[in-house]
């Protein structure tokens, strides 16, 4: 049917470039080829090669020996993807109908970079000027793993959201420029004269900063002119503000952008350590405003056309949202069973009943909660009284939480109770600050002999602190405290 199809258009001079009994076997083999099973695997297979040996080109030494050996390798790739570029034009046409090759925006790219290739071959061996900007042709190569995007549909898919998502991307690009420049103009206040120095540092004048001073580099003294500059960023005018505000935005450098803002002090004056710290501020709001803010409305906005796009193919189905979600909740949900001892009249019934309890529960919670205010009780320079009050309340809550899982082993079972990853976690917690009471109030000191010689080891307790924090990790909610 398809064969006959193609050769009814073949009959229409207008629909088609291919006419004549001959040119009509052509291209079906050409339409036998190219719908073969595996020949859009095996150029996905190509695609992969070509891109691996792109990328283990020498691009310092033009010359080197591998380059050689990929530059016919090259010759091969270009081979393959002109030969399916060829019959791809031959199976489906050209321009003029419906369908035809140079219809399709990836047919174009492929036919784009495949040219190049060509053409930067063809006068590969010729020098000059003007042939070296027709080889730069080559260039052209590295859009070639940009041809997988058409033969795996996920990847279409994205590939098409974040196109659809660039068309929304305008007018919030308008809203972060105006948002920037009212920074910059702010910064141009702020700090602009004010990121010049001294070389010699103890010079903060521009009048001072003259003759020569003395170089302490390492183990050598060398006497240095000093000379009056101005740091690499800086807020001279709105257009540096601008670029100094953007690097401050990607997250590289930043911290020495906020140092000499911190050490700026009057219009061409040098820096002086923390003048005026209260300048942080701004590069706090700035961060809040750009590089979490923003980024989040651009991811948000991907997102969303992610939504849209998969809501627009779903709307075919004649279910709606709601009842296709009932449906994947009944066909994903898997049940929860609950551990209940058989005898309800046992002591383990009883004991099982108060730990499953919401005042047994909520109790719980709010140990959880005091212990972690008072992990953020600690300080340096704490007085003995306070840290001796900070150590007992410590030995009170790794008590009460041993309590906790003693009585939880008895309620479920030892094989009951490890069932649960979080009653797991509970219990190692619980081993891991026993352990360091122990360390720290036994003070035991553990000695090592290795290769003859004697070593103290002193008390480890500083290590078993971060059993405390892993308190603080523990679920505000245990409903489920025992699994079956």
């Amino acid at each position: 049917m398809v064969f006959g199809l193609c050769s009814v258009n073949l009959r229409v001079g207008v629909r088609s470039s291919w006419s004549g009994v001959g040119s009509l076997e052509v291209r079906r083999l050409c339409h036998y080829i190219v719908t073969l099973r595996y020949f859009e695997m095996s150029i996905l297979v190509v695609i992969a090669m070509s891109s691996i040996a792109l990328a283990a080109e020498d691009p310092v030494w033009t010359n080197a020996p591998r380059n050689n050996v990929l530059k016919y390798l090259d010759y091969a790739f270009t081979g393959v993807f002109t030969f399916e570029m060829v019959i791809k034009m031959v199976d489906l046409g050209l321009l003029l109908h419906p369908g035809s090759y140079f219809r399709d925006l990836w047919n174009i790219l492929d036919f784009i970079v495949v040219s190049g290739a060509l053409v930067a071959f063809a006068f590969s061996g010729t020098k000059g000027k003007d042939i070296s900007t027709i080889k730069s042709l080559r260039v052209l190569r590295v859009l070639r793993p940009l041809k997988t995007i058409k033969r795996l549909p996920k990847l279409k898919a994205v590939f098409d959201c974040v196109v659809n998502s660039l068309k929304n991307v305008l007018n919030i690009l308008i809203v972060y420029i105006l948002f920037m420049f009212i920074f910059a103009v702010i910064a141009v206040q702020l700090f602009k004269g004010k990121f010049f120095y001294c070389t010699d540092e103890s010079k903060g004048l521009q009048k001072d900063c003259k003759g020569q001073f003395l170089d302490y580099d390492k183990d050598e003294v060398a006497a240095m002119p000093r000379e009056w500059k101005k740091y690499e960023f800086h807020y001279d005018n709105v257009l540096w503000a601008f670029l100094t505000l953007f690097t401050v935005s990607t997250g590289e450098g930043w911290p020495t952008v906020l140092k000499h803002s911190v050490d700026a002090t009057f219009e061409d004056q040098g820096p002086s350590p923390g003048y005026r710290i209260e300048m942080s501020i701004f590069y706090v709001v700035y961060f809040v405003v750009f590089p979490f803010f923003f980024v989040n409305i651009f991811v948000a906005l991907i997102i969303i056309t992610f939504q849209e796009q998969g809501d627009k193919a779903l709307s075919e189905c004649s279910l709606e949202k709601n009842e296709r979600a009932c449906i994947d909740f009944a066909i994903n949900a898997k049940p929860l069973t609950r551990y209940m001892p058989e005898n309800t009249q046992s002591f383990q019934y009883r004991m099982w009943k108060f730990v499953v309890s919401a005042p047994f529960e909520y109790s719980i919670m709010i140990m959880i909660a005091l212990n972690t205010v008072v992990l953020m009780m600690k300080f340096h320079g704490a007085p003995d009284f306070y840290e001796v009050m900070l150590k007992n309340l410590n030995i009170v809550f790794t008590t009460l939480f041993s309590l906790e899982c003693i009585l939880k082993i008895i309620a479920f079972g030892p094989l009951n109770y490890l069932k649960d990853a979080w009653n797991v976690f509970d219990f190692v917690t619980v081993l891991g600050s026993i352990t360091d009471i122990l360390v720290t109030e036994i003070n035991v000191r553990a000695r090592f002999v290795l290769y003859g010689c004697v070593y103290e080891n002193k008390p480890a307790s500083h290590v078993g602190r971060v059993w405390q924090g892993a308190r603080a990790a523990r679920p505000g909610d245990e409903s489920e405290p025992g699994v079956c």
